[in-house]
């Protein structure tokens, strides 16, 4: 069989060089837009992977579609990396994340011919959004039918879409951590750090608790309290090992248009991410329920335990945490008005904690990484 490497980057398929285009032939190697090919070479600085490919221009193993450059410096899906394992999946497109009602393919600088292309193959999203996304109306239904499987980190929409459409195509996953990322163990610095956007007056509340002690706020937030506005993802992380506890929660704080948004779907209701959101027709609830939350996994709860800092997560009606980490075990519950009376318990009986805190690394890098993401989900495609 003939076949044709490429060099897959970001944004553009690039045969691999040889001397000469006299070499392609020798070595049997397709032409195929050779020429068009070369003159696309902008000098772009990504980690190339080889990839086999057929004349006819048929997948024989994985491309990875990577997220474009949108979204904040400190996202996690910007480094996962699966490109490593391409030549160990089978025939698939990889979308690794942030695929949207607003842009869809658009954002992957694709022309016409690399999209129909593309679309012949089965297709496969990594969906770190949901259900968020419900919020922003974005209508997954106007695209979901393109995918072969939708790995999802909320159990609940997978479980409702599932059942919705009368298919099996999403699966429930754990947020998965780059092991080439795991930081090498750091004297504690801070007493307690907490990584993320202030969605809320009742998050705002615990980091306002949290500047009592030593404390880190990584954030892209332009808010007082913020310590660390400009780190990176490495930054990010070597503070979090630097820190004795993370704080972390797995929520969030609808308003009242990201309501209005979730009441356009049909069946809603029958999604149990939304079982504390008001129905239409509550009117005393729209107008005096302060209570109204949503899970959605997140992955500081991973960083925390990768980096070996304490898991400290408000505890909530859902506690999605729990299908990962065992309460007490491998993390540490902190309640609504007892965040300031726990840190300072913890704080002061350190070595207590310390064998939480490595059960729960080594749960996660025995289980977590991007390495047995491949092992357990996408080598089974």
């Amino acid at each position: 069989m003939e076949v044709s490497l490429h060099i897959i980057y970001e944004k553009h398929w690039l045969p691999l060089l040889f001397e000469g285009r006299k070499a392609l032939d020798s070595f049997g190697f397709c032409k195929r837009n050779v020429d068009n090919e070369l003159n696309n070479i902008n000098g772009t600085p990504y980690q190339p992977n080889l990839v086999p490919r057929n004349c006819k221009g048929a997948l024989t193993r994985m491309r990875v579609l990577r997220r474009t450059s949108k979204g904040y410096k400190q996202d996690p899906t910007k480094h996962f990396d699966f490109i490593r394992f391409a030549n160990q999946c089978s025939n698939f497109v990889l979308i690794e994340a942030a695929f949207e009602d607003a842009d869809k393919w658009e954002q992957f600088d694709l022309n016409d011919a690399e999209l129909a292309e593309i679309k012949k193959n089965r297709i496969v999203r990594l969906e770190f959004e949901e259900p968020n996304k419900f919020f922003l109306g974005d209508n997954m239904d106007a695209y979901d039918e393109q995918f072969h499987r939708i790995f999802t980190i909320c159990p609940y929409t997978s479980e409702w879409l599932n059942n919705k459409h009368n298919t099996n195509k999403r699966f429930p996953i754990f947020f998965p951590f780059n092991e080439e990322d795991i930081p090498s163990p750091s004297v504690k610095r801070f007493d307690i750090i907490y990584t993320g956007h202030i969605v809320s007056s009742k998050l705002l509340k615990d980091i306002v608790t949290m500047t009592k002690f030593n404390y880190r706020f990584v954030s892209n937030s332009k808010h007082q309290l913020v310590t660390n506005q400009k780190a990176g993802y490495s930054d990010k992380l070597r503070l979090i090992s630097e820190s004795k506890i993370t704080l972390v929660h797995n929520l969030l704080y609808p308003k009242r248009a990201h309501i209005k948004n979730v009441w356009k779907y049909d069946g809603w209701q029958n999604n149990k991410a939304f079982s504390l959101i008001p129905r239409p027709n509550q009117f005393w609830r729209r107008m005096t329920d302060r209570n109204v939350v949503v899970p959605q996994l997140k992955s500081r709860v991973f960083e925390a335990a990768f980096c070996r800092s304490l898991i400290l997560c408000k505890w909530d009606q859902f506690n999605v945490i729990e299908r990962y980490f065992q309460p007490d075990k491998e993390f540490v519950y902190f309640s609504k008005g007892n965040l300031e009376k726990k840190v300072s318990e913890i704080l002061t009986n350190y070595g207590n904690y310390e064998q939480i805190i490595e059960r729960a690394y080594e749960r996660a890098v025995n289980n977590y990484t991007t390495e047995k993401f491949v092992e357990n989900y996408l080598k089974k495609i």
